[in-house]
């Protein structure tokens, strides 16, 4: 009986996550130029147009810009405060646990209103570097939470092992801490470039017409225009979540907690 609730409950679950995507993916595909069922034919066509258009392409590099850099600001932030919170005792991971992680609590609205405001005072405006810090302090809990993670699942023991002889706390977190806790921060750092990647709504407060995104692109092409590269477009950011939730799976088999 258990087993019977367990498929069904499996099967309704998928069907209930994959149906929407099921019936919209293949209009990337239609020879028709609208979003329309039945299918007027089956062509590449709309993939062409994707990849040779300006508009798409730009806001693509500005996207994989965007992402690349917020990623590196929030594994340095995230990772940094992760090993400190690591060493505070058991009231200060708590307090300094809600405080990073607070971010994914507020509504993106209006951490976008706040960031808008913000940055306009500081004479940033909207445009790359915005973006980039805007979109790090939004990835930085989730690299926070993994590498913390993966430090509580190390062995205490290394590291006083490594101060007995003699090393240094920086010279132990680089040579003990560091390669045995890699695959919560490449966690991390995965889960901070899809976030910035896919994000949409902080990003149409601060995204200047130089630095659109392609969520920001796709948010408009769903408003003024319903074409077949919308569904390309969608199609694609499917495929590379994807890839990256395969890779999330590698590198959480590798880590250290993933074996026991």
């Amino acid at each position: 009986m258990s087993r019977i609730i367990y498929w069904t409950s499996l099967t309704l679950s998928l069907t209930f996550l994959l149906l929407p995507l099921v019936l919209v993916l293949p209009l990337a595909f239609n020879g028709s130029s609208f979003l329309t069922y039945p299918m007027e034919g089956f062509t590449f066509r709309w993939f062409e147009v994707v990849f040779m258009q300006e508009p798409w392409v730009a806001a693509f590099l500005n996207s994989l810009k965007v992402a690349i850099g917020a990623m590196i600001v929030a594994v340095v932030l995230g990772g940094l405060a992760a090993t400190g919170t690591i060493l505070s005792g058991r009231w200060g991971q708590l307090v300094l646990s809600g405080l990073f992680v607070s971010p994914l609590v507020v509504p993106s609205v209006v951490i976008g209103v706040a960031f808008a405001y913000a940055f306009g005072k500081a004479g940033l405006g909207g445009g790359y570097v915005s973006l980039v810090l805007a979109h790090a302090i939004l990835g930085a809990p989730l690299v926070f939470l993994s590498v913390m993670t993966s430090l509580k699942g190390l062995d205490a023991e290394l590291d006083r092992a490594a101060t007995s002889m003699g090393a240094s706390r920086l010279y132990r977190f680089r040579t003990v801490t560091l390669p045995l806790a890699a695959p919560g921060f490449l966690t991390g750092a995965l889960f901070a470039f899809i976030t910035s990647f896919d994000e949409v709504v902080v990003a149409l407060f601060l995204a200047s017409p130089q630095s659109m995104t392609l969520p920001i692109a796709l948010f408009s092409g769903l408003r003024d225009r319903l074409e077949p590269t919308i569904v390309v477009v969608a199609l694609l950011l499917s495929v590379l979540s994807l890839l990256f939730l395969a890779a999330l799976n590698t590198l959480q088999r590798r880590s250290p907690s993933g074996h026991r």
